[in-house]
């Protein structure tokens, strides 16, 4: 029996690029989106709002009200450094993701939303990587309350910082 859920996921258009930039703006944003993984995303967001993107953008809609963000990106494993963390066959993703919304903070929602997500617009891929940094507390503990798993500890190129990097293996979920 497929799940219903309350939440509508589809990709950024261009007259979400305002409100993104916000949500990324906001202090409890900023303290994990800075310096060059910052300007990454921002670069990137606008190279797939033109059209010209590997990674997708999404928003996460209650009803017709954003709340959430997204970027995804397909794992090339033939040739892309994060086949390393996965696990073998079937298909792989990164995923991050961002409450911006103020007022769907604190209310535990995040796996839901992530397992929503996932199962409506990725419901054939295998497994699921994200890198937390290693102090966002909040972020480690609502992915492993979806089912994320720590399988390494990494400094990334865009940053100085120690991250987790985690992986879902959807086809062990429960909820599939």
């Amino acid at each position: 029996m497929k799940r219903s859920f309350r939440f509508v996921y589809k990709l950024a258009e261009k007259s979400h690029r305002t409100l993104i930039h916000d949500w990324l703006a906001q202090p409890y944003v900023a303290e994990w989106f800075y310096g060059q993984g910052l300007q990454n995303t921002i670069r990137h967001l606008d190279e797939f709002l033109n059209g010209a993107s590997q990674a997708q953008y999404w928003l996460g809609f209650d009803k017709d009200h954003p709340f959430a963000f997204f970027i995804t990106s397909r794992i090339a494993k033939s040739h892309d450094e994060l086949t390393h963390w996965c696990t073998g066959k079937g298909d792989a993703i990164t995923l991050d993701m961002l409450i911006g919304d103020t007022a769907y903070l604190g209310m535990g929602l995040a796996h839901q939303v992530i397992h929503g997500f996932l199962q409506n617009q990725f419901p054939l891929v295998d497994e699921v990587l994200i890198d937390p940094e290693k102090t966002n507390c909040r972020a480690v503990h609502a992915y492993q309350k979806t089912g994320f798993k720590i399988i390494d500890e990494f400094i990334p190129s865009h940053s100085p910082n120690p991250h987790y990097m985690m992986r879902l293996r959807l086809q062990m979920s429960a909820d599939r």
